[in-house]
């Protein structure tokens, strides 16, 4: 996995590149402090996730996103703030950014939130999350994999039966539960599968 850190804070950039290293086999992390910088980075690595320190300006956020995805449609971005609830976030998912992790959050947080991104699923705080539309619930708008493991969830099988059976971790299981649980807008496992069975 190719990451591409922009943030103000060194000091962060530093204790994130030990922690993901550490916990993420053969990761690749590059910072940057200039928009003409990423984009050269970009670049030379077009499907790198975008780390961005969402403390900067809400306006300089809205346009270096805006720039990105017009020059690199395939970035994905993760967005890292001291505060989840400012309104800007919210529009934000239009410009390819999947998730939205807090500044203080634990490793093992952003290296959920960062292969969930690198999979091309959402990893949103429950506030930025505004209620799908009713046809968004549709089981045919899920991917071909996230329709198999509702299937075997809705058959009883654990996230651990699920995983051997699928030949994937226990965390990309529940990575995909957690995206569909959104998706779908349910809370959980007995709610997803019954909507496995409505007509």
């Amino acid at each position: 996995m190719n990451i591409i850190m922009f943030d103000r804070q060194s000091i962060f950039i530093h204790g994130m590149k030990i922690s993901l290293e550490q916990r993420i086999p053969g990761v690749i992390i590059q910072d940057v402090s200039q928009a003409d910088e990423l984009w050269k980075k970009l670049e030379a690595c077009p499907d790198a996730v975008l780390m961005l320190d969402g403390d900067y300006d809400g306006e300089f956020c809205r346009w270096l996103l805006q720039k990105t995805t017009q020059q690199f449609p395939r970035v994905r971005t993760l967005i890292v703030v001291s505060d989840c609830s400012k309104k800007w976030l919210q529009e934000m998912v239009q410009y390819h950014v999947l998730a939205v992790v807090p500044r203080d959050a634990d490793a093992e947080k952003f290296v959920l939130a960062l292969n969930s991104v690198a999979m091309g699923m959402l990893f949103l705080p429950g506030a930025l999350l505004t209620p799908p539309p009713v046809e968004y619930r549709d089981i045919n708008a899920l991917s071909a994999r996230q329709r198999e493991i509702l299937t075997m969830l809705a058959a009883g099988e654990s996230n651990k039966e699920i995983s051997r059976a699928l030949n994937i971790s226990t965390g990309t299981v529940k990575a995909h539960l957690e995206s569909l649980y959104r998706r779908l807008d349910v809370k959980n496992r007995t709610q997803a599968a019954m909507l496995l069975f409505q007509p």
